[in-house]
C-alpha cells in the first residue's frame, strides 16, 4: 500500500513540474506570431558639399502691371543644417496697366517694361522632415523661411528692395533638390504719381544641384 501511495505522490509531483515548465515556455512565446517583413526604405541624403546652384521659373504679380512669367537663378551657401545664405537673380517683362489696356495712355516703352531683381537673403530651415513615395522611398525635406535685401530695376529706375517669404525643399538624391517658394518683393515706386510701396508677389519652382 505504501508503494502505491509513493508512486501516486511522485506522479503528481512530476505532473505539477511538467505543467509549470510548459506554462513558463508558453509565456515566453506569443500565441500568434505576426508575419511581418521589414520594408527597406531608401532615403535621399544631402551631399556633403555646402554650395547649391539652381534655376527657377514661376509667376510674379508686378503691382499695377499684371502678372508675368519670371525666371532666374539662385546660389546658396549652407552655413549649417539650419542656416544658409542665398543670392537670387530674376527676370520678367511687365504687362500693361488698366489705363494702357483702355488705350488712354502709354506709360512705358517695351524696353522700360524689362523687370529685373537681385538680392541676398538669409534662410532658416524651420521644419526639417521627410516625404515618402510608394512606401519604399523617403526624401529628406525642409520647410524654410527667408528674408533679405536687394534691388529692383524697372521703368528706368533702381529701387532698394526688401524680400521675404517661405519655401519647401525636397532632396531627390544626394546632389539634386526640388524647390517651391513664395516670396514678396517690397520697394517704393512713384511711377504713377505719388510715391507708394509696391508689393510684388512671386510664386516659383525649380531644381538645384549641390557641389
Amino acid at each position: 500500500m505504501e508503494n502505491w501511495t509513493q508512486r501516486i505522490f511522485l506522479a503528481a509531483v512530476s505532473v505539477t513540474l511538467l505543467a509549470g515548465s510548459l506554462s513558463v515556455h508558453s509565456q515566453d512565446r506569443p500565441l500568434i506570431e505576426p508575419d511581418v517583413k521589414p520594408v527597406e526604405v531608401k532615403e535621399a541624403l544631402i551631399d556633403t558639399e555646402n554650395f547649391e546652384l539652381g534655376a527657377t521659373i514661376g509667376t510674379i504679380n508686378i503691382e499695377d502691371f499684371e502678372s508675368s512669367l519670371i525666371y532666374g537663378v539662385r546660389l546658396a551657401y549652407h552655413l549649417s543644417e539650419d542656416l544658409f545664405f542665398e543670392a537670387n537673380l530674376g527676370f520678367a517683362d511687365a504687362g500693361e496697366t488698366s489705363a494702357e489696356q483702355l488705350g488712354q495712355v502709354k506709360l512705358l516703352t517695351n524696353a522700360q517694361r524689362k523687370y529685373r531683381y537681385y538680392n541676398v537673403s538669409l534662410g532658416y530651415n524651420l521644419l526639417p522632415g521627410q516625404a515618402y513615395f510608394a512606401r519604399r522611398y523617403a526624401f529628406n525635406s525642409n520647410f524654410y523661411l527667408i528674408m533679405g535685401l536687394g534691388a529692383t530695376e524697372f521703368a528706368d529706375d533702381n529701387r532698394m528692395t526688401i524680400n521675404y517669404g517661405a519655401g519647401y525643399q525636397v532632396l531627390i538624391n544626394d546632389f539634386l533638390a526640388w524647390h517651391i517658394a513664395a516670396r514678396q518683393h517690397l520697394y517704393k515706386i512713384d511711377l504713377l504719381g505719388e510715391e507708394k510701396n509696391s508689393v510684388n508677389t512671386e510664386l516659383s519652382t525649380g531644381l538645384s544641384f549641390f557641389f
